[in-house]
Protein backbone atom coordinates (compact mmCIF):
# COMPACT_ATOMS: atom_id res chain seq x y z
CA UNK A 1 0.00 0.00 0.00
CA UNK A 2 2.96 2.86 1.40
CA UNK A 3 4.46 1.91 -2.07
CA UNK A 4 1.76 3.48 -3.93
CA UNK A 5 2.48 6.86 -2.48
CA UNK A 6 5.90 6.39 -1.78
CA UNK A 7 8.15 4.13 -4.13
CA UNK A 8 10.78 4.25 -1.36
CA UNK A 9 9.05 4.51 1.56
CA UNK A 10 11.84 1.89 3.38
CA UNK A 11 14.27 4.17 3.25
CA UNK A 12 12.38 7.56 3.98
CA UNK A 13 12.90 8.46 7.52
CA UNK A 14 9.06 9.88 8.21
CA UNK A 15 6.47 8.24 10.25
CA UNK A 16 4.43 6.82 8.23
CA UNK A 17 1.34 5.42 9.54
CA UNK A 18 0.50 6.17 13.28
CA UNK A 19 1.22 2.32 14.41
CA UNK A 20 4.70 3.00 14.34
CA UNK A 21 6.57 1.92 17.28
CA UNK A 22 9.38 3.75 19.06
CA UNK A 23 11.46 1.78 22.10
CA UNK A 24 12.41 4.53 24.86
CA UNK A 25 14.94 3.60 27.26
CA UNK A 26 15.19 4.71 30.98
CA UNK A 27 16.74 7.99 30.27
CA UNK A 28 14.13 8.66 27.59
CA UNK A 29 16.20 8.22 24.53
CA UNK A 30 14.77 6.81 21.62
CA UNK A 31 16.69 3.13 20.95
CA UNK A 32 14.79 1.56 18.46
CA UNK A 33 11.81 2.57 16.11
CA UNK A 34 9.65 -0.56 14.74
CA UNK A 35 7.02 0.07 11.16
CA UNK A 36 3.73 -1.41 11.68
CA UNK A 37 5.28 -4.28 8.85
CA UNK A 38 7.98 -5.18 11.24
CA UNK A 39 6.69 -8.54 14.04
CA UNK A 40 5.34 -8.38 17.15
CA UNK A 41 7.92 -10.44 17.79
CA UNK A 42 10.71 -9.08 16.63
CA UNK A 43 9.47 -5.68 19.23
CA UNK A 44 9.48 -7.95 21.59
CA UNK A 45 12.14 -9.53 21.86
CA UNK A 46 14.08 -6.25 21.81
CA UNK A 47 12.52 -5.20 24.58
CA UNK A 48 12.95 -8.18 26.71
CA UNK A 49 16.93 -7.06 25.33
CA UNK A 50 16.64 -4.26 26.95
CA UNK A 51 15.09 -5.86 30.67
Amino acid sequence: MMKKFDKDYKNNPEIKWNFTKFIVNREGEVVARFEPSHSMKDVAAFVDSLI
